[in-house]
């Protein structure tokens, strides 16, 4: 191997088979409670598809930086496409189509899309990075991650769509953009988000305002970026209704759990007995009650870490949490060291799209979010979430071996 090149960052890899390793020891509790160890079917499944998933890393992290580069459009378009096409073949339940059903094996394109938009957005940030103030650049980077938003948003999954202009965000503060644009494109957001409390809606404009001035921004543009927030404030209830009425009872449960105990605050409530019933070390490999009993639902995916908690309690929450950490500390140190800007940018998209999906589902175990779908990756059932996301690891163990490439 050339003297520039060196092994993969151990760390790393130790970190991603200790959470695959806490994938199959959950899905081993969650299939034995599901059947009563007549059938291990979501186990030998996730089992399998940790093996395919090692395959796509190794390939990933052997593929030449140039070679991914330049096809990063290609990669990009071919979600895009797949994306739509799911929309008209696809399959789901209660009207959704989010995936594709090959035999027995469902493919979901949005997973694809993840990775697809991390290199393409590289390599846009990377051919522009001289020019990355320039709101064409800045423009351009959020259009890539808008068309996928509203493709997967029409499927429908909220959940997922969130994801794609998190991680546009997350690439553009990386490679320099200024402040104030990044301030500009959150704060719409923002609006509509605070627009049930007035007195909040307002303070929140002002710290906006009072951050964009210190970035030295005119009159002019002060008053244009207000009217934007206070428009999207004002559309906010329209938008509100054009939620799906799960999604609308979602957000009213995270608000007020206690309201529908027995009904659409169920999940989060049973979540939050499993998680916090584990106590410091847990009730031990399946003797967690919520999880045996199956009082915990979705318990193989969406609460999947609830299920662990239980079983392996606090002390086995912490060791998840710090994998993931760890993968995170490593995978930017990494990003700033290397010479290349497009594996700088492709190691800080991926490391901010796992934190970021992490996070998300994490929280909604605990109650701190509204439910979402999304699944803790590496760790819940899935085999389109399994591959995608060790195809990313490769990625990101290909640039700790290539670092010093320009």
């Amino acid at each position: 191997m050339p003297r520039k090149f060196k092994y993969p960052d151990v760390a790393i890899v130790i970190a991603v088979l200790a959470l695959i390793a806490v994938g199959l020891v959950a899905n081993y509790s969650t299939s034995f409670a599901a059947t009563g160890g007549a059938e291990l079917f979501h186990f030998d499944r996730q089992l399998l598809w940790a093996a395919v998933g090692m395959g796509c890393l190794l390939l990933a992290m052997l593929m030449p930086t140039r070679v991914i580069q330049s096809l990063a459009y290609v990669f990009y378009g071919l979600g895009v496409l797949l994306l739509i096409i799911v929309l008209f073949t696809g399959k789901g339940g209660a009207g959704s189509a989010r995936w594709f059903a090959i035999g027995p094996v469902h493919f979901q394109p949005s997973e694809l899309m993840k990775a697809a938009l991390i290199i393409g957005l590289a390599r846009l940030l990377a051919d522009n990075i001289k020019t990355i103030a320039r709101p064409r650049v800045f423009l351009g980077a959020f259009a890539l991650a808008l068309v996928p938003m509203g493709l997967v948003i029409i499927e429908p999954d909220l959940g997922t769509s969130i994801i794609f202009p998190a991680t546009a965000l997350c690439m553009l503060a990386w490679a320099g953009v200024p402040a104030y644009h990044l301030i500009l494109v959150v704060m719409p957001v923002v609006a509509v988000i605070t627009s049930w409390s007035l007195p909040l809606h307002i303070a929140v404009l002002i710290v906006f305002l009072l951050l964009l001035w210190r970035q030295r921004l005119r009159l002019m543009p002060l008053v244009s970026a207000a009217g934007v927030y206070l428009i999207a404030g004002a559309v906010a209830p329209r938008l509100w209704m054009q939620l799906h009425e799960y999604q609308r009872k979602r957000i009213l449960t995270f608000l007020d759990p206690e309201a529908d105990p027995l009904g659409s605050a169920y999940q989060i409530i049973q979540s939050k007995i499993a998680i916090g019933s584990g106590g410091m070390t847990g009730k031990g490999f399946l003797h967690g009650t919520q999880t045996q009993l199956k009082f915990l639902p979705e318990q193989h995916t969406d609460f999947i870490f609830s299920a662990w908690g239980e079983e392996f309690g606090f002390l086995g929450a912490i060791f998840v949490v710090a994998m993931f950490g760890l993968i995170v500390f490593r995978g930017l140190r990494i990003g700033a060291r290397a010479h290349n800007p497009f594996n700088s940018l492709l190691s800080a998209g991926i490391v901010c799209t796992l934190a970021f999906q992490a996070l998300m589902n994490l929280f909604v175990a605990v109650g701190w979010l509204p439910v979402t779908g999304l699944p803790l990756p590496f760790v819940s059932y899935g085999g389109s979430s399994m591959l995608i996301y060790m195809t990313m690891m490769g990625l990101l163990l290909g640039v700790t071996m290539r670092w010093r490439e320009h």
